[in-house]
């Protein structure tokens, strides 16, 4: 796999190739709050409660993992209606802790990750899959990791790691991390897990 990140320059480099760090103003505010919440998790849920499984499930060992006694990880698989009338599966994971951790409606559930690969319009502005490059590019900016299909976000414990077919979003993963270091070693790990 090739990696390699793309940041902004000066406008007269100094050497060809200095790469400017961006500062914390440079941040793109849509990236930002698209990671701080990528869906309402509760409304999400209520819209697709009749169609859903659960199961717990190990948490990876990059997953953002709060220090609670009696907690879990639950993954729900989400069906979604594709064209032709074929169904399709969107999953989510959440870390769950304390007295409603087996059960559906809890609203102290933290989500960890979505992995996307079906347009649904019940994600709202998490509906990704068929938007084009350009249009993430738009919206996110031009500030990425670069690997083989696609192109990796980030923003301090969370990253956004979108998968192109010809230049339009053909799956994303959005992963809120133990950690705020992201470098080509966790995204190397992380696209192994699939």
């Amino acid at each position: 796999m090739f990696f390699h990140v793309q940041k902004k320059y000066r406008e007269i480099p100094i050497e060809k190739n200095e790469v400017v760090k961006t500062s914390k103003l440079d941040v793109n505010s849509s990236l930002v709050e698209f990671l701080k919440s990528p869906i309402d998790l509760q409304k999400f849920k209520s819209d697709k409660k009749r169609n859903v499984t659960t199961t717990v499930t190990k948490g990876m060992n990059y997953y953002f993992s709060p220090k609670f006694k009696d907690s879990i990880f639950y993954k729900y698989n989400f069906i979604t209606e594709k064209e032709g009338g074929k169904i399709g599966i969107n999953k989510l994971v959440v870390f769950k802790y304390g007295e409603s951790k087996h059960k559906y409606d809890d609203s102290t559930e933290i989500l960890i990750e979505l992995k996307i690969s079906n347009k649904d319009v019940s994600l709202k502005k998490a509906n990704l899959v068929g938007t084009t490059k350009k249009d993430i590019e738009s919206k996110f900016g031009k500030d990425y990791l670069v690997f083989e299909k696609g192109i990796v976000y980030s923003h301090k414990d969370k990253v956004l790691m979108i998968e192109f077919n010809d230049s339009i979003v053909n799956s994303f993963k959005y992963i809120r991390l133990n950690t705020n270091v992201i470098d080509d070693e966790l995204i190397r790990k992380i696209k192994e897990s699939n």
